[in-house]
Formats: C-alpha cells, sequence, structure tokens
C-alpha cells in the first residue's frame, strides 16, 4: 500500500511540472510547436521506470510464521464401569420345625396320689404335628425333674408319619418321701436332637391314714 500511493504522488508531480512548463514556456514565432502528447508519454514512462526500479530495489516484507497450535492432549480411553450386581436379600419364613409333637392325652392325671414306693404305669399319647416323619430311632428322653425310677431313654420302635399319634408307655416309682414331684420329658431324633415341646407329669407322695381296729363294745 505505501509503494503504491509513492508511485501515485510521482506521477502526480511530474504531470503536474509538465503542465506547467508547458503553459509558461513562450511559444517562439519562428521553432515549430513541440507535440506535447509526444512530451507527456516520454514522462510519464520515466516516472513509471523510476517507480519500478524502486519497487524492484524494496525489500518485500518477510511474512510472519504463523502460530503454532499445540496439538491437542489425547484424551486417555475410560474404563466402562460394570454396574454392580443388585444385591438380593433372602428371607427365610420359618416353617415351625420340621419335628413337632403336641399333647393328646396321658392315663394318669396331675396331681395323683401315691403312696411311698408305690408303683405305677405312665402313657402318653402325642401326635406328629410336624413336617417329617418319626423313625423307629426317635426316642422319649428325660428332660428334667425326678425320673422315677425310669430309664432315661424310650425307643419309640415305630414310624409315625405327620398327622398320626403314637402312645409311649413308661413304668414307674413314686419316691419313698411325701412331697410334691414332677417329671418332664421330651421327644428327640435319631441324633438326640430335641423337640421343643416337652411333655410332664405331677404327682403327690403321701403318707396313707391309719386304719382304727378298735372292737365295739358290748350291751349288758
Amino acid at each position: 500500500m505505501t509503494q503504491t500511493r509513492k508511485f501515485v504522488a510521482v506521477f502526480a508531480i511530474t504531470l503536474s511540472l509538465v503542465f506547467m512548463a508547458a503553459c509558461s514556456s513562450p511559444t517562439p514565432t519562428s521553432a515549430p510547436t513541440p507535440d506535447l502528447d509526444l512530451v507527456r508519454t516520454e514522462a510519464a514512462a520515466t516516472v513509471f521506470a523510476q517507480v519500478t526500479r524502486d519497487l524492484a530495489l524494496t525489500p518485500s516484507p518477510t511474512p510472519l510464521p504463523s502460530p503454532t497450535l499445540a496439538p491437542s492432549p489425547t484424551l486417555e480411553p475410560t474404563e466402562a464401569v460394570e454396574p454392580s450386581p443388585a444385591t438380593t436379600t433372602v428371607v427365610i419364613a420359618p416353617t415351625g420345625g420340621e419335628n413337632r409333637a403336641e399333647w393328646v392325652s396321658q392315663s394318669i392325671a396331675d396331681d395323683t396320689v401315691f403312696a411311698p414306693g408305690e408303683i405305677f404305669t405312665m402313657t402318653w399319647q402325642l401326635r406328629n404335628v410336624g413336617a417329617s416323619s418319626w423313625t423307629v430311632g426317635y426316642r422319649l428322653r428325660f428332660y428334667s425333674g425326678e425320673t422315677f425310677g425310669a430309664p432315661t431313654e424310650l425307643l419309640l420302635g415305630q414310624i409315625v408319619l405327620p398327622g398320626d399319634t403314637v402312645e409311649i408307655t413308661i413304668q414307674m416309682r413314686a419316691p419313698n418321701n411325701p412331697g410334691t414331684y414332677r417329671t418332664d420329658w421330651v421327644m428327640s431324633t435319631e441324633s438326640l436332637a430335641n423337640f421343643n415341646e416337652p411333655v410332664f407329669l405331677r404327682i403327690i407322695v403321701a403318707v396313707p391314714l391309719a386304719t382304727s381296729t378298735t372292737a365295739p363294745t358290748s350291751t349288758p
């Protein structure tokens, strides 16, 4: 843009000088009239040559290097996070037990009075109200209280299906001393795992009253 303005200014000054010279110079009567177009053309050619030489000698501006953009950082691939499996809570409903016994009846009522050392036979009738069958290895076991002279275990000796009943008979003997006594027994499996429903018997031991032997008085 600067070189173009310089060229235009030089050209305009040259033309002005040419016109001023043409207007102020007296025209001799005897000399031939010069060709103004030829003069203008030569002056313009001279100015154009001078301007062209100046432009050739003027160094061209060095282009500034374009800024180098820093490479964008390469993003590391993100590992896909697998969702953790939902935790499932398993709730086990109580079944009431696989082995359960229900008292049905007994041969001797509670608080029955016995003499000291008296022998009696006790029978419990039980119903299988559990989900498992009772095998021949199931047994009735002493649990607490007094044994009343009976063995501490009595094998069932038969199969009792769920819903069926069974009678278990034990021979016992009352204690020698007067008082109130109780014995507790419980059903158990072959591996001696007790049921949760024990059965019991409560008795009273008392000394019998003496019988009077006085003879009646005769009337005279």
